[in-house]
């Protein structure tokens, strides 16, 4: 495999390179396999640095967080192999399992969506939510992208923001001097910040929610499977890093309730 690609081998410019990597193929596998951002995860090279991406962060004693939250799977179990090897299916047949996965509407069993996870089902309360992720995606300059249409909590947005903040962290820390440095002090905030409020208490219910969903179907849906299994590794890799402490409880899904709000799509980035 390919060595992971950073200006320096200081442990922690590899430890960025390989999450960004890792969360921008997570990302675009959550997307429609009818969708042109799904083209990119056929790429051959795109695959093995994703790979072994995965691998350097599955071995980085850095990424072990003190415990577990429930739903996370740990940290050495990531592994993005079974997914590529899900992606050698038809794409016809990739797309019939994401149609049945999902359905045609929201689905009830693995909502891909932060909001729909809320304890609190009030139409004001998840419309806040929804504005505080369209927020930061604000603030660091992501425009909706216009192949596939999502709303902005959709997780292939959420993990496709965190993505491009752990891009800009590494160019800034590549940078000298002072201004620089709090240009990356700042992207490494807004990232803890990100995790802890919006993605470190849902994405373990949804993993466990959609493994349950793509194992039930009658024939599974492998790709759907292998992409819970590394995201249920992933997100303790991110409270690790970022120093984010574990949600005391599993979150379940609440779909009946589903918000108005800003759209993304995939959350296709531009500074």
């Amino acid at each position: 495999m390919h060595a992971i690609d950073v200006p320096t081998a200081e442990p922690d410019m590899a430890r960025l390179a390989a999450r960004e990597l890792v969360l921008r193929f997570l990302a675009l596998a959550a997307s429609d396999p009818a969708s042109q951002r799904f083209d990119k995860l056929f790429d051959p090279g795109f695959q093995e640095l994703a790979a072994a991406a995965a691998e350097h962060l599955a071995n980085d004693p850095a990424t072990r967080p003190a415990e577990l939250a429930p739903g996370e799977a740990a940290p050495e179990a990531l592994d993005l192999c079974p997914l590529i090897a899900a992606l050698e299916a038809p794409r016809e047949r990739l797309q019939d399992d994401h149609t049945r996965v999902f359905g045609l509407v929201v689905s009830k069993h693995c909502p891909p969506y932060e909001v729909q996870y809320c304890p609190q089902t009030f139409s004001i309360y998840r419309s806040q939510r929804m504005a505080d992720v369209a927020g930061y995606y604000r603030a660091f300059g992501v425009e909706p992208g216009r192949d596939v249409p999502e709303r902005a909590d959709h997780v292939a947005c959420e993990l496709e923001f965190l993505a491009w903040a752990a891009a800009k962290e590494r160019h800034a820390r590549a940078q000298p001097g002072a201004e620089w440095a709090e240009r990356a002090a700042v992207c490494r905030d807004a990232q803890r910040d990100f995790v802890g409020e919006h993605l470190a208490w849902w994405i373990p219910a949804f993993a466990r929610a959609l493994w349950d969903r793509a194992q039930a179907l009658a024939p599974p849906a492998p790709l759907h499977a292998a992409f819970a299994q590394a995201l249920a590794s992933l997100v303790p890799v991110e409270r690790a890093v970022l120093g984010v402490d574990p949600p005391d409880e599993l979150a379940e899904p609440r779909p009946d309730a589903e918000p108005e709000g800003d759209g993304c799509a995939g959350c296709g980035a531009a500074s």
